[in-house]
């Protein structure tokens, strides 16, 4: 506009030095008064004439001026026609717009892509941490944040605000990709990988949990270095004593006996160990087929309670059945068979001689919680959250000599859960202990499947 309006005044200028000019030719041709009166008369015409056509003209420009400046606020406007332009603006204008379209269309590209971008990220169960090089966070997907315990989204702060651990920040100013293992501040251990950006600055970081894993390797490693110890028992007392007895010790009266009541009995043991192994494989691997089905649980009480009888009455333990003779119990009736033979065993094993077990059952809404409480020594509070590990024993010397695998309540926990219930312990009152299991309650069951009411009592 600036041009145009000197352009304007030039022109003008140059009219008036003609009108001059011919003020002064007609002069000298005519009177002065009415030469003045032509020449002003001139003079005012062409300014008039100038202003004219600068308003005329500035009115599309202007007009053009503000629809660009629109379009510039919003990519989704655009230069209308205006009817009073020239070609020249109409041409300009729809430069503009062609500029507006593909601004428009690199933008929803842009989007499009951070959207990707963003679901991809997120539906990563790695985390990604994407930093610049003042380690300011500019991308944070839904699995880092639950690793880092942040709720909002981070972006556009420091990293050090949410990981404070000098490793990370060593990794992300080494110059080569580099990995490392770290504990964050919440406890999970972490694999961190950090790589340069593809094309910019920063690193962006993956982050992988390893806690489970970790845990994991530890109970495999514990797993064998218990199963290597438990079969090295039984295996080395059944050599020595077949070494024995064949050396000469089997013509022997008294020995002989001895060492082949050691051979049965580490030999059971053996077996116990073996079928107990073989029973978790097939639960982890899922071969263990569970036909959950409405079972009457006093009736399966009593019947698991004739496997432990002889014990109960050998130590004159007291065992009790209370039990609703009408509750059921969604379950399948071998595996809770096995689990109650279990636990019933472990409490006339463990607790005190003339003692006492009780089995007692108690509604929970739409479940029904199963104990086997004792009122033994119970179990240090150091050794509860491991009772139901793989080969964990609270006393090893008293499991070993009552006969005990050390994985009954492993096989207990796995067979409960298959079951969809949940098996704990908690401490019984005043001395004790009661394991527990909740398992989904059933409809109840008919007449014909009810068992007696009495309590069932081992022989004094």
């Amino acid at each position: 506009m600036d041009k145009l309006h000197a352009r304007v005044i030039a022109l003008a200028a140059v009219a008036a030095v003609i009108a001059a000019l011919a003020v002064g030719v007609l002069a000298e041709l005519t009177t002065a008064p009415l030469a003045l009166v032509v020449g002003v008369g001139v003079a005012v015409t062409v300014i008039v004439t100038g202003w004219m056509v600068l308003a005329w003209s500035r009115g599309p420009i202007e007009q053009l001026n503000e629809a660009v400046r629109e379009v510039a606020r919003d990519t989704t406007r655009r230069v209308p026609n205006i009817l009073a332009a020239g070609a020249t603006e109409r041409q300009l204008a729809d430069w503009v717009n062609f500029l507006a379209d593909d601004a428009e269309r690199s933008h929803r590209g842009l989007v499009r892509e951070r959207e990707l971008l963003s679901t991809v990220a997120d539906g990563l169960t790695q985390g990604v941490i994407a930093v610049d090089d003042d380690h300011r966070i500019e991308l944070l997907n839904d699995a880092a944040r639950k690793m880092l315990g942040v709720s909002s989204s981070p972006v556009g702060e420091p990293l050090i605000e949410f990981v404070r651990v000098p490793e990370v920040f060593a990794l992300i100013e080494d110059d080569e990709a580099a990995s490392a293992e770290v504990d964050l501040q919440n406890g999970i251990k972490t694999l961190i990988r950090v790589a340069h950006k593809y094309a910019g600055a920063g690193r962006v970081l993956l982050l992988e949990d390893v806690t489970n894993v970790r845990k994991l390797e530890t109970v495999r490693r514990d797993f064998v270095a218990n199963v290597s110890h438990e079969l090295r028992t039984p295996v080395a007392v059944i050599r020595a004593n077949a070494e024995t007895l064949l050396a000469g010790a089997k013509d022997d009266p008294v020995m002989a006996p001895k060492l082949i009541d050691g051979l049965h009995r580490n030999a059971e043991r053996l077996a116990r160990i073996l079928a107990d192994l073989l029973d978790l494989s097939r639960l982890d691997a899922g071969q263990y087929r569970l036909e959950l089905t409405s079972v009457p649980l006093r009736a399966l009480a009593e019947q698991s309670m004739t496997a432990v009888e002889p014990q109960a009455a050998q130590r004159n333990i007291n065992v009790s059945i209370s039990i609703p003779p009408d509750l059921a119990v969604k379950a399948d009736s071998k595996a809770l068979d096995q689990i109650l033979v279990n636990l019933i065993d472990n409490g006339v094993k463990y607790t005190r001689r003339d003692g006492n077990v009780w089995i007692q059952s108690k509604l929970e809404h739409n479940s029904v919680r199963i104990e086997v409480r004792d009122d033994g020594p119970g179990i240090a509070a150091k050794h509860r959250e491991r009772v139901f590990e793989r080969f964990y024993r609270a006393d090893p010397s008293r499991s070993r000599e009552a006969g005990g695998t050390g994985l009954g309540l492993s096989i207990v926990k796995h067979l409960v859960e298959s079951m969809d219930g949940e098996v704990g312990f908690e401490p019984n009152t005043p001395t004790g202990s009661v394991f527990y299991l909740r398992l989904p309650r059933a409809e109840v069951v008919g007449e014909a499947m009810r068992g007696s009411e009495r309590p069932l009592q081992s022989a004094s």
